[in-house]
């Protein structure tokens, strides 16, 4: 395995935390940037290596945008909202008639590249699955962004 740090964007704590994790260790707990304001663990460590710092990171950078408020629906009818009703709500949130999957996944996009931008090898926030037509959100994950989304509203 490999393992990059970036010495601008990283802390020390988070660098060091990547480390432990290149190895296959538990690191001792420090007091972390990523481990602010942590409270119980159950709660600060989310599926897919999600944590409310990270999803912070999304909310911010989403910003006002359409990826955010499709997020927000996602969410809201977490664990799982089919495709159809999302595309309508788009629909209505955007005014675009016939709002479709290739509209969707345009505005979509976003969520990728604030994923990437986080790094840490964090999971998908939501998983589309277009056989059956759905979007699926772990409810955790949903609860704590529906939480952060709040703060920046």
């Amino acid at each position: 395995m490999k393992i990059s740090i970036d010495t601008d964007a990283d802390t020390f704590d988070a660098a060091l935390n990547a480390v432990y994790a290149a190895y296959g260790q538990v690191p001792p707990k420090l007091g972390v940037e990523d481990n602010a304001d942590k409270g119980d663990d159950e709660d600060y460590y989310l599926p897919g290596s999600w944590t409310r710092p990270r999803l912070r990171k999304m909310v911010d950078w989403l910003g006002d945008s359409d990826a955010a408020a499709a997020v927000r629906f996602i969410a809201e009818h977490a664990p799982k909202v089919s495709m159809d009703e999302v595309y309508d709500y788009m629909s209505e949130h955007t005014g675009i008639e016939d709002f479709d999957g290739k509209a969707m996944g345009g505005r979509m996009s976003a969520v990728g590249f604030g994923r990437n931008h986080i790094g840490s090898g964090v999971g998908p926030l939501y998983e589309t699955e277009v056989s059956a037509r759905n979007y699926r959100m772990d409810k955790k994950i949903a609860a704590a962004l529906l939480e952060e989304m709040g703060d920046a509203e």
